[in-house]
């Protein structure tokens, strides 16, 4: 492990004192334990990750794409605390959601959901502090994300992919919708979870009965490679804009009777805040991260 942390930190210095990356390194080193490589663009990966998305997942023709996005997610489904964070590719048409599951080395669709519009409930923005192992991460004004909570429907769709997406259709093993699974050891596990009312408030599941959420956190605005563009919005920007594009959509497909007041489907709140994630951060986490970070300070 120090050898392994060594190398990245003094990457990471000889990068900056290059002038190929700024202080940001630092801090992003302080967070992941790795530097950055500076010869590989973050943003042309994650422009041809989306447009991948677009082309696997969006099967009907009739579907107007209106915009995808790159976003962390819990890394099991329905969910808000559970770790690790991974990133996502979330796309909007003008009728559904598509969370998708991207596998970044093969650079294809793993699996993916698809969420009618007009199933979505609520959308909440705020805060969402998923650790405070550093002072990144603890930030409350960068560390910003949403949770869509909505009502799945027979129209909702779950493709699991481990070889090509031409598979999806033969492949039932694992439905991250919550209904049947083929496969006994992941029907035992999900009874499991679903029995322990514990598990699922640990987890930050819905309360609602039948509701589920998918959870989603803005990836930092800051990055320690310039690539040339100034106008890259904040955390909370990017948050707010996708906000109000589901919202539009929604609201684009969504007949209200006359007299009727429409609902705004979008609030801000807390969704973890600082005081909770301390409370949920625990001792031994603490004490690991501390001790890495000794070895390369």
């Amino acid at each position: 492990m120090s050898s392994i942390v060594n190398d990245y930190f003094s990457q990471a210095a000889i990068d900056f004192f290059l002038g190929n990356v700024t202080s940001v390194v630092f801090e992003d080193f302080e967070v992941n334990l790795m530097s950055v490589d500076p010869a590989v663009s973050m943003q042309k990966m994650r422009q041809q990750a989306i447009e991948t998305c677009q082309k696997q997942v969006i099967a009907d023709d009739h579907e107007e794409f209106i915009g995808g996005w790159t976003l962390l997610t819990p890394q099991i489904p329905n969910t808000i605390k559970s770790t690790p964070f991974e990133e996502s590719v979330l796309l909007l048409t003008d009728t559904g959601l598509y969370s998708c599951r991207f596998d970044w080395n093969t650079e294809k669709v793993s699996s993916f959901e698809r969420i009618d519009l007009q199933h979505v409930e609520k959308i909440k923005y705020g805060t969402f502090i998923t650790s405070t192992l550093s002072a990144a991460q603890s930030d409350d004004q960068r560390n910003i994300g949403m949770v869509i909570t909505y009502k799945p429907g027979s129209d909702d769709i779950t493709r699991v992919n481990t070889r090509s997406i031409s598979s999806l259709q033969s492949r039932n093993e694992t439905d991250l919708l919550g209904g049947t699974s083929t496969n006994p050891t992941m029907g035992k596990r999900k009874d499991l979870a679903n029995d322990t009312g514990l598990l699922a408030n640990l987890l930050g599941r819905p309360s609602g009965p039948g509701n589920r959420i998918l959870a989603l956190k803005a990836l930092p605005s800051r990055s320690a490679v310039s690539e040339g563009s100034n106008s890259q919005l904040s955390e909370v920007e990017q948050i707010k804009t996708i906000c109000s594009e589901i919202e539009r959509m929604i609201s684009h497909g969504r007949v209200v009777e006359a007299g009727t007041e429409r609902k705004c489907l979008v609030e801000s709140g807390d969704i973890i805040s600082l005081a909770d994630a301390k409370k949920s951060t625990g001792l031994l986490e603490q004490m690991g991260h501390s001790i890495k970070m000794l070895v390369w300070a």
